[in-house]
């Protein structure tokens, strides 16, 4: 009789997905980092037109899926950052 326990380990086409999304995640932080390095009081959208100017800066090819995979993880970090900066200015020294 079969048990839960003898269940044969996941494959590794499952675990290339996560491989791949730490890379692209990684990719976005970057990316987001680049675009609040401007100045203190100047920012750049983390939209496609900047983050292909990203990527060909820093000698990156992108495919357009790898693009839009980039682009929805840095769009929430980079409201993230926005809204940290402000709670930061925010708050009395």
């Amino acid at each position: 009789m079969p048990s839960l326990f003898d269940a044969p380990p996941p494959t590794a086409a499952v675990k290339e997905p996560v491989k791949e999304e730490r890379g692209t995640l990684k990719l976005a932080r970057d990316f987001v980092r680049w675009c609040c390095s401007v100045g203190e009081r100047f920012r750049n959208s983390p939209d496609v037109v900047n983050l292909r100017y990203w990527a060909r800066k820093n000698k990156l090819k992108m495919k357009e899926r790898e693009e839009s995979e980039i682009l929805e993880f840095a769009r929430p970090l980079f409201l993230k950052r926005i809204e940290q900066s402000i709670t930061k200015a925010e708050t009395p020294n």
